[in-house]
């Protein structure tokens, strides 16, 4: 058996619009590779990797799940993700920590609006590709479709490598060896008959072959040559030309199939050995180096960072990627974040939910730790000092935001526990108690996150509690300059508290956020004068929403009536706030959504007119036979109920995604 080393490593997420086929694909990959012996599907509510009830009973994919096959040598780390836009943060951080991805694609419904979101996430990171077209058995699949759509949309060269056969079904025609794949039905796929093309094939697999070695020429000089100069192109020639085009960012290979039917998935695994990256040959690998040298961490120091918290009743474990070194069992690690050592107890290999214990964790692996009670999401852990930082996770900011109400105090505090810890695994999710109301609120990104979060606080919890409808969250801005003073002469228990505070506000670039700052002296007393200003940015004027996008200024400190103390500065600095706050033309903010719809293009009329009554700003409008689509930006308050409507207007033919786009004024 070939050695495993660092070289054949692959670091791959699976990513997809939800309902292509990602864990479905997945459990095939486990089945072939013998991880598993019996496939499980997510109809049937038993795939390996959709191994949290929420997921079983639903049939999505919520959290995202690590699992290690080996397969012709190659050792494959999988990050099975989600697929519906609300657990984003999930393909988010997989993408971060992954050198290459398999991306789905449905044949029948093409490139759906989430599977343009991942892969521009993919794009971020630098990742190579492959593409899988699946569901090609089906009524109305259309494998070139979807390949001339990808070149459109995304601005790419796709080379086929397997292509659906138009005369005979249950295998997948390989256009570099030119040979037919049959996978047989009877043992699920594992017998594949390699064959000559059928006959009535040959002249559209000569069209193909054709094709495939002018794109590939078009992008590799090796190949050219031999291309130009009339020389027989072989799978020796084509395989590293293909893997040069593939992980300089020039190509991406595309495979098709059915993973249902277990046809064509093997290639597909093939295609991960040869194109995609191994760690050593990552853009992240690069950069990470590139990082050390200027922080002069040593070669041989180890260098990890944490991608996923998850716990386990009262029991926290921290998923890490190694990007340098190794670190073994019992080890301390300095965590740049909190500035100090902790220690790992125990790695494990992960496969889905069962753990496998080992000694060591080498460069290149994803691996679980234990005992790392401190840290969270997107620390960079090392052996020995340092202050590099790799770079965090973009997270998405919660829109919408709901208000328990347990039965009693003891029950409040007990969902506040789980609840706390609910936010260090989703740093997408919030959880605070409302001053005013004194109610539980949890802040998510939309209704169907919120959903799966409140169903899982209530089994893990076994407290009964009651909750109100979402409610969108709204912050406030200003629009204008204003300076404001205030002064402050209390008297508390027997001392008088006396100052005088001025302050300015301008309005920032939206999306900035808060600054505040000032010129004065930095003293005790100009510290507690800038903490109150920011805690007054926390509170409000308008509805007592949360201000963003304001510069604040603090511009002097001055005894009042000859006197001053430290809670007089404090008071006066907040009433100055609020003052020049609500002197400075204030707004409220509301969060607008990114909204896509895909559709017959029977209805495009139909979804404009929806999309009006919803306030929407249309963007582009795609108008085809049988896949139009349109892009909007519209106020979440809005679309509240908005996939019912869909439906009904569709036929419950539409497709519609939404993400996050900005806080903007309130229309």
């Amino acid at each position: 058996m070939k050695k495993i080393t660092a070289h054949n490593f692959r670091n791959i997420g699976i990513i997809a619009h939800i309902d292509a086929g990602k864990t479905t694909l997945t459990e095939r990959l486990l089945f072939y590779a013998r991880k598993i012996h019996k496939i499980g599907e997510v109809h049937d509510g038993n795939a390996t990797m959709d191994y949290l009830e929420e997921e079983q009973k639903r049939g999505i994919t919520i959290t995202s799940a690590c699992t290690t096959i080996e397969w012709k040598g190659t050792r494959i780390n999988i990050i099975d993700t989600p697929g519906h836009v609300d657990f984003n943060v999930e393909v988010e951080r997989s993408l971060r920590v992954c050198d290459g991805a398999v991306v789905v694609f449905c044949g029948v419904n093409g490139i759906e609006s989430q599977s343009e979101t991942v892969w521009r996430q993919a794009e971020k990171y630098r990742l190579p590709k492959l593409v899988f077209i699946n569901k090609t058995d089906r009524p109305g699949a259309d494998y070139w479709r979807v390949v001339r759509d990808m070149e459109a949309r995304f601005g790419l060269r796709a080379i086929p490598v397997t292509v659906p056969s138009q005369a005979v079904e249950g295998g997948v025609i390989d256009l570099i060896r030119r040979r037919f794949l049959r996978f047989d039905p009877a043992d699920q796929g594992i017998t594949i008959s390699d064959e000559e093309v059928p006959g009535p094939d040959r002249e559209y697999v000569d069209t193909h072959c054709r094709a495939f070695f002018e794109a590939l020429a078009e992008v590799d000089d090796v190949v050219t040559e031999k291309y130009l100069a009339d020389e027989e192109l072989n799978e020796l020639d084509v395989l590293p030309a293909l893997r040069r085009a593939t992980l300089a960012g020039q190509a991406v290979p595309v495979y098709c199939g059915s993973a249902l039917r277990n046809i064509g998935v093997q290639p597909l695994m093939d295609g991960v050995g040869h194109f995609l990256p191994a760690p050593d040959e990552s853009f992240s690998h690069a950069h990470v180096r590139e990082l050390m040298e200027r922080e002069k961490v040593r070669d041989d120091q180890f260098v990890g960072f944490v991608f996923k918290v998850m716990f386990e009743g009262a029991h926290k474990k921290n998923f890490l990627r190694v990007y340098n070194g190794s670190i073994k069992e019992n080890s301390a690690v300095y965590n740049s974040r909190l500035e100090r050592f902790e220690k790992i107890h125990k790695l494990y290999a992960v496969h889905a939910n069962r753990h496998e214990a080992i000694v060591e964790a080498r460069v290149g692996e994803i691996v679980l730790a234990t005992g790392l009670k401190d840290c969270i999401t997107g620390d960079t852990l090392f052996t020995g000092k340092s202050g590099l930082r790799l770079e965090n996770i973009d997270v998405l900011q919660p829109v919408l935001n709901v208000a328990l109400i347990p039965g009693s105090a003891s029950e409040t505090e007990k969902l506040q526990v789980l609840l706390e810890r609910y936010c260090v695994e989703d740093p997408t999710l919030r959880s605070f108690t409302d001053t005013d109301t004194d109610q539980l609120i949890v802040a998510g990104l939309g209704e169907l996150h919120l959903e799966v979060v409140l169903e899982r606080l209530r089994r893990e919890s076994g407290v009964s509690f009651r909750y109100g409808n979402p409610q969108v969250i709204f912050l406030e801005t200003v629009q204008a300059h204003a300076e404001a003073e205030a002064t402050c002469a209390k008297i508390i228990g027997d001392q008088t508290h006396r100052a005088l505070v001025r302050v300015s506000v301008h309005p920032a670039d939206r999306g900035k956020g808060n600054t505040v700052e000032t010129a004065l002296p930095r003293n005790n007393q100009a510290g507690i004068a800038l903490q109150a200003m920011e805690d007054a940015l926390q509170a409000g004027v308008v509805d007592g929403c949360v201000v963003t996008d304001v510069q604040a200024c603090l511009l002097a400190i001055e005894p009042f009536e000859g006197g001053i103390s430290d809670l007089g500065v404090r008071m006066a600095a907040l009433d100055a706030m609020k003052l020049a706050l609500s002197q400075a033309s204030p707004a409220r903010l509301e969060p607008i959504m990114d909204v896509k719809l895909r559709m017959p293009g029977e209805f495009v009329g139909d979804c404009v007119n929806l999309l009006g009554a919803k306030n929407a700003r249309i963007l582009d409008v795609r108008t085809a036979e049988h896949d139009s689509g349109i892009s909007a930006l519209a106020p979440m308050r809005q679309l509240f109920g908005f996939a019912t409507e869909l439906r009904s207007r569709t036929k419950g033919k539409a497709f519609y995604s939404l993400v996050f786009s900005r806080y903007d004024i309130e229309s």
